[in-house]
């Protein structure tokens, strides 16, 4: 290698892991501000109480939908399409 790629590629490499290492210092000192300010315990509360609401709200509609389609089935092939149906009716 010539002399000036390898002087490069260490300016590169030194930048390159000083930039990580000021990252991962960052992310450090973030958890700890969170984890001081109860950013994880209000997360886990919201997380919560969104599951709750899932619980309460969705499940049922989910089961009582399913619940429908069994009563209601619809036989494949059966139907015919919005193409033969306009053609029948002669606006197509």
């Amino acid at each position: 290698m010539h002399p000036f790629s390898i002087l490069t590629l260490g300016i590169f490499v030194a930048g390159y892991s000083t930039a990580r290492w000021d990252l991962v210092n960052r992310l450090y000192e973030l958890a700890i501000f969170a984890w001081d300010h109860g950013v994880v315990t209000r997360t886990a509360q919201g997380v919560a109480v969104l599951s709750v609401l899932f619980f309460l709200l969705v499940l049922p509609v989910e089961r009582l939908a399913s619940h429908e389609v069994g009563l209601h089935p619809r036989i494949a092939g059966g139907g015919i399409s919005a193409r033969e149906q306009l053609k029948r009716r002669g606006s197509f």
